[in-house]
Order: C-alpha cells, then structure tokens, then sequence
C-alpha cells in the first residue's frame, strides 16, 4: 500500500483546479453513495457520515485503537474530484449526452483505500516496548559453604511480523476486529543446570594477613566482601578495579599504607593490592586468561616474588577471563591470619593432572646507601633511616606434571626495583 500522506499530497496537487462547488451528474455512484445532483462539498460530507472507516476499531491485546490510528481510510477527495470534473468537462452537447449515457448505466467509482505503514510501526514499536521482558539468567553463590542457586528467567519480545500481518489484515478487512500479541519466547543463556555444573574447586590461594594492623585490615575486609560471590560468565572478563569500586570514604575504605611511586606511602584504600594479589594466583591456579597483570614496583611481604598483581584505579589493573564454556564463581573470605581466594566452576581438566608455580631469579639489582646530612644528630653520627632492599628480576614458571610427565611454561617476567638504604649523618650546626 501506497503511504497515505503521499497519495493525499498527490490527490491535493491534482484537484487543484477541480471546482468543488459544481454538482454531479445524476446517477454517480462513490462506493455505492449515490452522489448525483450534490455538490463535490457535500459529497464529500455525506460519504464521511456513509462509511466512517476511521472510526471502526482494533484491539490488540487489551488495547483499542481506531482504523484512523494507523491512518487507514478511502481517498474520497481523489473519487468526488473525479466525478465533479467528469460531470463538468466537454460542452452543452456532450453533458446531455452523459445525462442520457447514466441514465442506462450509472457510473461507479471506488475511492482508493489506504492505510499509512510508518504509524503501523510506531504503533507496534509501543506495544513492543511494553510487551518487552528480558530474560534472567541463573546465578549463584556460596553461602555459609553451599551453594546457592538462583532458576533462570524467560522472557519474551513481540513477533512485529506476524502483528503487523494481523494489523494489515483487519485494516483490508474494513470491519473492526480484534488480535492477541503474537510473542516469541526469549531463553536466558546460562540456565539452572549450565550453574549446578559448575560448582567443583578449580583453583584458589592463600596469603598471610596480619589483623594487628586495623587500618589496612579494614580496607582488606572491605575489598574481599566486594570480591567475594563475583560471578564470571563464559567469555566474560573480571576487572578487579571495577569490582573492589573506587577507593573512597563512602565505599568504606580508609587511609592506610600502600606503595606510591615506589615508594612508601599513606592512601585511601592502602593494602588492597594483597586481594588482587591472592586472585591473581588462584586464577593461575584454575588455568583462567589472565587478560591484563602488573607487578608492584617493590617486592611485598604477602606474595612471593612474580605472584603479585597491583592496582591503580584509572591506570593499572588485574583482568582475569573465563574461557571455559560454563560460569565460575569468585569465593573471598579473610581470617584472622589469611586471605583466600577459592574460584569455582565446571572441572573438565584429567584426573591426576597438577598444578604447581615456582618463582625463578634471573638476576638482582644491588641497592645503594644514600646518605642525608642531618643537623639535629651529633656530628659523624650515622642513623639509619630506612633499610634497603636489592632489585630483582624473576621468572614465574607454571609446572604442569600429568602422566608421570613435567611440562614448564613461564608466565611472566616481573622486574622489581631496589630500595635504596637512607642513612643520616650528623653535622656540625655551627658551621
């Protein structure tokens, strides 16, 4: 069907010169009106009042609409145009004859009928909307040791087709009638079962945590309680920075010691590199893709060397990825002498097959004594300020022994900077 605002803007430009005060010839039918001896102005009023198209309804659902809503109707200006030039044109002779020509065989025109797709749309792309459900995929988590499994969701969408179809049909009808929405059922992509298969230990880790030290303790706390029960779906990729939220006040963080630049500092949030840390090593251990991994500039007491991973929001973070084909979950929970990281999900690795990591010393960066003169110590006496620590460069090795057969990959190569000795030394305040 022709849009209805084109045909009207045609049919406008064609009757331009169309007299619509001129009568009908008798015998001029328009749809079955008898329109003779009436002028095109009230011809076109009583074929309005004859067949109020427009007014006749649709229901979808439980929703009304009226013919006049998807801009169907007859083009009756096109068809009183028609019969008011034909019963106007030719001279005195050939207007008797016309007379005497309907007499014998009246004339019938057919209004052009129409109906306006782009307010079909409109109309379905609402009740689409509000028709929409998203489906829900399963879940789960660990609670109290056991897991806790959430049923998927279906959902549903509107089948525009086929409602358009239904629509197009009761408008060419020309009566009024009524259609259910046709839907199409949506599944969720992870489902109760894909989750019950997945609740076997595929890797986890420990480091030491030390609770006398209260601030950094908190923001420990803090950090593994947003970590723990993180789902990773298949293909999906865990970022630490976005789970443990920005390190602020309001998200329960406070100030403690972390390592800026290098070196030692107080910041909000200090210490929380130790559960990126612990994560980093359980990934490792459950054999996920480590997406994006940094080590600290320093070496720190929690983590062998090489089996660190720093943070910096904006700037550095820890990206772990599940590529297996079924969900893993992230279980964090801090004692009060570890941090743990257990990750979960669908076993399909050999029995008998391990998994072992050993951190390998490639070469080390001696440390320097750098001496700061200082005028409240006697003079020549010397106090150390700050112990040093050499630099290194490691190795970490994965060793994989399945069959009797010992199989070494490297992971990564982690460089760690010296940390250089400050040893004061007094001077002589009179000089």
């Amino acid at each position: 069907m022709k849009n209805l605002l084109f045909i009207c803007i045609m049919t406008a430009l064609s009757l331009a010169a169309v007299d619509f005060g001129e009568k009908i010839l008798d015998n001029i039918y328009i749809n079955g009106v008898d329109v003779g001896g009436l002028s095109g102005f009230e011809a076109l009023e009583i074929l309005e009042i004859s067949c109020p198209i427009g007014e006749k309804e649709i229901k979808i659902g439980d929703n009304t609409y009226t013919f006049g809503d998807f801009g169907a109707g007859y083009d009756f200006a096109a068809a009183v145009g028609e019969a008011v030039e034909f019963s106007d044109s030719g001279g005195l002779f050939k207007k008797m004859r016309k007379k005497r020509d309907l007499k014998s065989a009246p004339m019938e025109i057919s209004a052009n009928f129409s109906y306006d797709d782009s307010k079909i749309s409109e109309i379905i792309g609402e009740i689409s909307a509000k028709e929409y459900i998203l489906p829900v995929d399963a879940s789960y988590s660990l609670e109290n040791g056991n897991f806790v499994i959430t049923d998927e969701q279906m959902g549903r969408e509107v089948d525009e087709t086929a409602l358009q179809a239904e629509i197009i049909a009761i408008i060419l009808g020309r009566v009024s009638g009524a259609t259910d929405i046709p839907t199409i059922q949506l599944s969720p992509k992870f489902t109760y079962e894909d989750f019950s298969k997945s609740t076997q230990l595929l890797g986890g880790f420990t480091t030491p945590f030390d609770q006398s030290r209260a601030e950094r303790a908190k923001n420990l706390a803090t950090a593994s309680n947003y970590l723990h029960n993180q789902t990773i779906l298949p293909g999906e990729t865990l970022s630490v920075c976005q789970v443990l939220r920005p390190r602020i006040l309001e998200n329960g963080y406070v100030e403690a010691g972390q390592i800026i630049g290098g070196l030692p500092a107080q910041g909000v949030g200090g210490g929380i590199c130790q559960i990126s840390s612990t994560l980093y090593m359980a990934a490792l251990h459950a054999e996920m893709d480590i997406v994006e991994r940094r080590n600290h500039s320093l070496m720190v007491a929690y983590s062998g060397p090489a089996t660190d991973a720093t943070i910096a929001e904006g700037l550095i973070d820890l990206k772990i990825r599940n590529h297996t084909n079924y969900p893993m979950l992230v279980q964090s929970t801090l004692n009060r002498h570890s941090h743990i990281v257990n990750i979960y999900g669908n076993e399909s690795r050999p029995a008998g097959r391990s998994i072992a990591f050993e951190s390998v010393l490639v070469e080390t960066t001696p440390h320097e004594d750098k001496f700061v003169e200082c005028p409240d110590l006697p003079p020549n006496y010397t106090q150390i300020a700050s112990f040093g620590m050499d630099g290194a460069k490691f190795e970490l090795h994965k060793v994989i022994t399945e069959n009797g057969e010992e199989k070494r990959t490297k992971v990564n190569t982690s460089t760690y900077r010296p940390l250089h000795r400050i040893i004061k030394i007094g001077v002589d305040k009179s000089l």
